[in-house]
């Protein structure tokens, strides 16, 4: 079994061979969805990158309803992009005139197709080759792109913004919040959180909107103190433990006491050094686990433990502004083992690129593909 070791501050990495256990996350097939959707539009895509990617396409069914829902997506914000790139044009234009140089490149450049016919073939991506001679990079394509992936990124934002208005207490990608709160409890918010807080006289309720949190509870029997998730929540009197939402899933891990996780109509007792996730509703059996693990990110660490590059990225994209995408569907499923310091959040793209033999690629919004 192959292995290699790389010692940077971000990052202590352990890279084996062998295929996942674990399918891809819907957050990790979708990242790759875009990353294939941007790279097909650069002039410089190879027919092998085509092959690859059709074989992609065609792997998971996931793989092509993630792909033609960015292809629609990429459709609806194709025309304020254009509107956008056509101002750049006309600025560019106009400063070309004023210092007198020629204006031809500009007439020449090809127009860029907005027609239904683009989208016919789902394996048939855009391709700013076929517009543009070999070597020939067209300025307002790429243009295009980029502002097609910046409004992508801001629309990846807008849920966020809405739940951070919603909620009482959230925290930026990277920051991390510790609070008291009025009962004595204490609370304290991992990176993009948000929470709402409603006490009464009954019970203490606690609604975690997105992100992760750890609670170290005030005993009160007569006050149940309560984290709804959604679509389960975690009842304790007096307890430690954190809850992580992810997308629909939820995951409760217990330091100290016991804590009753309900889903369902279904419910759990979850104790000290375990924990039990909330796959769909459904509750999945509960786990032993090492607080140092599941706790890790209190001390800002990550702890990876033989998971594909794809999950690895899900989780380090958490403490990041932008994302890193694996494109290349067998660099996504690289087995990875390591801790990584979520204090030097930036370092992450250098260590994956000299550990895993990889290219990188940095667009704007803090998008980064890795191939």
């Amino acid at each position: 079994m192959a292995s290699c070791r790389l010692s940077l501050n971000a990052l202590t990495a352990f890279i084996m061979s062998q295929k996942p256990q674990t399918l891809p996350s819907p957050a990790s097939i979708s990242d790759q969805a875009s990353a294939w959707f941007a790279r097909l539009q650069a002039d410089d895509v190879s027919s092998e990158e085509r092959s690859r990617f059709q074989e992609w396409y065609r792997a998971q069914p996931q793989h092509a309803e993630a792909y033609d829902k960015t292809r629609k997506l990429w459709s609806l914000l194709q025309m304020p992009a254009e509107q956008v790139n056509g101002r750049i044009r006309g600025e560019r234009l106009n400063a070309t005139q004023t210092q007198n140089s020629a204006t031809a490149d500009y007439a020449a450049e090809p127009a860029i197709s907005s027609g239904p016919e683009q989208f016919d073939n789902p394996t048939r991506p855009l391709s700013g080759a076929e517009a543009n001679p070999p070597g020939k990079p067209s300025r307002g394509i790429s243009t295009f792109v980029y502002l097609s992936l910046l409004l992508l990124l801001a629309g990846w934002q807008c849920p966020r913004q809405l739940q951070n208005w919603q909620s009482d207490y959230h925290t930026a990608a990277g920051q991390q919040l510790s609070l008291d709160l009025e009962d004595g409890s204490r609370l304290t918010l991992n990176t993009d959180t948000a929470l709402a807080v409603h006490f009464s006289t009954q019970q203490r309720r606690l609604e975690l909107l997105r992100g992760e949190a750890y609670f170290e509870v005030a005993p009160n029997k007569h006050r149940p103190f309560i984290v709804d998730g959604g679509d389960a929540e975690a009842r304790a009197v007096g307890t430690a433990f954190s809850v992580r939402k992810q997308s629909r899933n939820l995951r409760v891990a217990v330091s100290e006491g016991t804590v009753e996780v309900s889903a369902d109509s279904a419910s759990t007792l979850v104790r000290a050094e375990q924990q039990v996730d909330v796959v769909l509703h459904r509750l999945q059996p509960v786990l032993n686990t090492a607080n140092d693990d599941a706790f890790a990110w209190q001390r800002r660490q990550v702890v990876f433990n033989r998971q594909p590059l794809a999950e690895v990225l899900d989780e380090v994209n958490r403490y990041r502004a932008g994302r890193i995408v694996a494109v290349n569907p067998a660099l996504a499923e690289r087995m990875l083992s390591g801790v990584f310091n979520i204090a030097d959040a930036g370092a992450v793209t250098e260590a994956l690129q000299a550990t895993l033999h990889a290219q990188a690629v940095k667009l704007p919004g803090g998008l980064v593909l890795l191939y």
